[in-house]
């Protein structure tokens, strides 16, 4: 890898030093055979340099910067300039470094991104913030009366300098498939990746016990996803009550404070993400109120193997058997 980067090195600044010192082509030529036997792969290069015979340029020229795509290796190693790598010094100063990047990428992917020249600058980002609310401590916030949810990319100095747009939906009658699961009375935690649709799901579920079967709803909405910014929550929850949570860290906190102070029949939470919001969703569990809940996770085993959430299945216990009871066991799984 050291005498391969050299070679490369040795390449630019042989070419820099051509067109910027007006150094001869003999003489170039005379510095690099000093130095065949450190660079055995600069053979080839030397024999297609000694080959051309373009004049000395006679005009003083600004050293030209190389791209990635001005080279391309053959099968025999050696490093070949393209037709396009000569340019002059006024485009190679215009070109951007997203066009360096570019050419990096698979000609696929270089003709789609190609296609979209808009540049998002600071004062689009700035009117962008000025349309949604204040961003809370999890860099979430939302627009009034709607379900959509923006998040904020911040930089070391927490200057917004991203938006993450995710366009939300109430979606009437996607709880139906699981109608007599929900009217049943248990607990429902729903478990899929991010991006699925459990959100919505549990909006639904929260409009249908609320406006069907008349009960008490009680939606713990941390960041304002499930009821919709501001005051006021979207009419996709239906009569459901909706809590707004003032710190994500407060979550479960807000969840006892649900089952103490508003007697709900039913409460709905999303995103379970810590042990205490877990240990929280048990103990409401336990007092006899339905809980439907959200968590991350491909299946069940990803909420058992999480040290977080596997209390929200039950938990794992590690359990100690002797010879005999191992024995039995086995026999137990052979026989069945």
């Amino acid at each position: 890898m050291r005498s391969m980067n050299s070679r490369l090195l040795l390449i630019d600044l042989q070419s820099s030093c051509y067109s910027a010192r007006q150094i001869p082509l003999s003489s170039t030529l005379t510095s690099l055979s000093t130095i065949t036997s450190s660079f055995r792969r600069t053979r080839g290069v030397q024999r297609r340099i000694a080959s051309s015979k373009s004049p000395t340029p006679s005009v003083v020229r600004d050293p030209e910067i190389r791209r990635p795509g001005d080279r391309y290796r053959k099968g025999n190693g050696s490093v070949i300039e393209s037709e396009n790598s000569v340019s002059t010094s006024s485009s190679v100063n215009s070109s951007s470094e997203l066009d360096l990047l570019l050419e990096l990428l698979p000609l696929r992917m270089r003709t789609e991104l190609n296609g979209h020249t808009e540049i998002v600058k600071h004062e689009d980002l700035k009117h962008a913030i000025s349309k949604v609310g204040d961003f809370s401590d999890d860099n979430r916030s939302g627009i009034d009366s709607s379900l959509h949810r923006i998040s904020a990319i911040r930089n070391r100095k927490m200057q917004i300098i991203g938006l993450t747009c995710r366009v939300g939906r109430a979606v009437s009658g996607s709880a139906d498939i699981i109608r007599d699961l929900v009217e049943g009375g248990g607990s429902i935690l729903v478990i899929g990746r991010p991006g699925v649709g459990k959100t919505t799901l549990i909006r639904e579920i929260a409009r249908m016990l609320a406006d069907d079967q008349r009960k008490r709803v009680v939606i713990v909405d941390t960041s304002n996803e499930i009821g919709g910014d501001g005051d006021v929550p979207h009419a996709g929850i239906g009569r459901a009550r909706r809590m707004q949570v003032p710190n994500v860290n407060m979550q479960h906190n807000v969840m006892i404070e649900a089952v103490e102070n508003h007697m709900p029949e039913t409460i709905i939470i999303d995103e379970i993400g810590t042990e205490l919001e877990a240990l929280a969703a048990s103990t409401i569990a336990q007092r006899g109120v339905q809980l439907v809940g959200t968590a991350h996770g491909m299946t069940i085993d990803n909420i058992i193997k999480n040290p977080s959430l596997q209390i929200l299945v039950g938990g794992i216990e590690s359990v100690t058997l002797g010879d005999e009871e191992a024995k039995e066991k086995e026999s137990a799984e052979d026989n069945s």
